[in-house]
């Protein structure tokens, strides 16, 4: 195409505003699949950095990191207490006449609970609760980080352990789009399963485009029985769902993004050979092709210098509606627990691991990839139907 061609090819789609923003969103999202490292602000895939303890968060949370845990042991003799090993921060003091403070010396670190264990009988820590069997006490967000075991009584030489766990502590970092029940980041999911979802839509409809077009051109140039098998062999793959077929296919060859692309080019190649031999056979009754066989051009050169580039514009507009539909595919399947595994979540298994929480309340998990997944679709669709109208002049307006 000339770069005349190209600039009135341009104007002329530009001339309609849903088209021209349907190119604008479709862009946005090849930028996003293309870029998701880049613009994901955590990586979802990374299960060292995710904690159950951001499970589940709404949109709009800060992410919390979760408390530490100090242990240590103490012996006491003539009422004082001597660490045994390492304190880890915690000490041991006397308060008093049979009274003795354990505390966290952790500068402003505030504790959540601390719990007393191996105290002789007749000792108690004040404030604390105490477990209904284990000589276990435990005091929930202790006043000056610290806590007083006292006793009536004379005491003798004892020993005795603490556990001290701190309090949460909220960070800068906000969960825009919420997270889900694996505390994975909503933005940085969606934004990982674009580029999965796009990437199985692009390569599954490219590998049909190539499988089906050359089909369709041999059946357009060999006619007879060549003609007759691959004509049936599409229609009888059109007589079943693509929902179908996929399953059916997924079923046996198990899971993966491999055999999720295998299953979507076996139920679209029929629509490009279909497509491709009926623009052949007409490009075929042309002055151009006789000109190309007078000259005695081989077969192979005649399809695919001279045929195929004219049959061209109307199968990248197949290739353009068809990316969406194998995203639709690929995420029903996901959806439906058989597409794409648990480490590599398209746009359709978000939205299926959200879907048991939906009646909790906890809308955003399917509410986000199910909007992104909506767009998507809908704007390569809206960019198909454009590319059609300008490529056939009846519907062009």
């Amino acid at each position: 195409m000339t770069r005349t061609a190209l600039t009135e090819f341009a104007g002329r789609f530009a001339e309609s505003r849903v088209g021209l923003a349907s190119l604008v969103v479709t862009l946005f999202f090849l930028f996003c699949a293309l870029f998701a490292p880049l613009l994901s602000p955590t990586n979802p895939y990374d299960l060292s950095r995710l904690q159950l303890i951001d499970a589940l968060k709404p949109m709009g949370a800060h992410q919390v990191l979760p408390g530490a845990e100090f242990r240590a042991a103490f012996a006491v003799a003539d009422g004082q207490a001597t660490p045994q090993g390492d304190s880890s921060g915690l000490v041991a003091a006397p308060c008093g006449d049979r009274c003795i403070e354990v505390r966290l010396d952790a500068g402003d670190t505030a504790l959540a609970s601390l719990q007393i264990r191996g105290l002789p009988a007749g000792m108690t820590v004040e404030g604390a609760s105490k477990h209904p069997v284990q000589p276990w006490w435990t005091v929930n967000d202790p006043r000056g980080n610290g806590v007083r075991i006292v006793s009536d009584a004379t005491w003798s030489d004892f020993s005795f352990s603490v556990i001290a766990r701190t309090a949460e502590r909220p960070t800068d970092f906000v969960f825009l789009a919420g997270t889900d029940a694996f505390g994975r980041d909503m933005l940085s999911a969606i934004l990982y399963g674009i580029r999965i979802s796009v990437f199985v839509g692009v390569m599954a409809a490219g590998s049909a485009m190539v499988v089906g077009t050359g089909l369709g051109l041999l059946a357009a140039w060999r006619g007879g029985a060549t003609d007759a098998v691959i004509m049936r062999t599409v229609d009888f793959m059109l007589s079943f769902p693509a929902i179908l077929v996929g399953l059916s296919i997924l079923a046996v060859l198990g899971s993966g993004v491999e055999k999720v692309i295998l299953a979507v080019v076996l139920v679209q190649w029929c629509y490009y050979a279909r497509t491709s031999r009926s623009l052949a056979l007409s490009e075929l009754s042309k002055e151009y092709v006789e000109a190309a066989r007078c000259l005695r051009l081989p077969a192979w050169r005649i399809m695919l210098r001279h045929v195929l580039p004219n049959c061209m514009p109307q199968i990248i507009v197949l290739f353009t509606l068809n990316i969406a539909a194998a995203i639709s595919l690929e995420s029903s399947l996901s959806f439906l627990g058989v597409g794409l595994p648990l480490t590599q979540p398209s746009l359709g298994m978000l939205i299926a691991n959200g879907y048991e929480f939906i009646f909790s309340q906890k809308y955003w998990i399917s509410f986000g990839p199910g909007l992104v997944l909506l767009c998507l679709i809908v704007a390569m669709n809206l960019l198909g139907d454009r590319l059609r109208d300008l490529n056939n002049p009846r519907f062009d307006r």
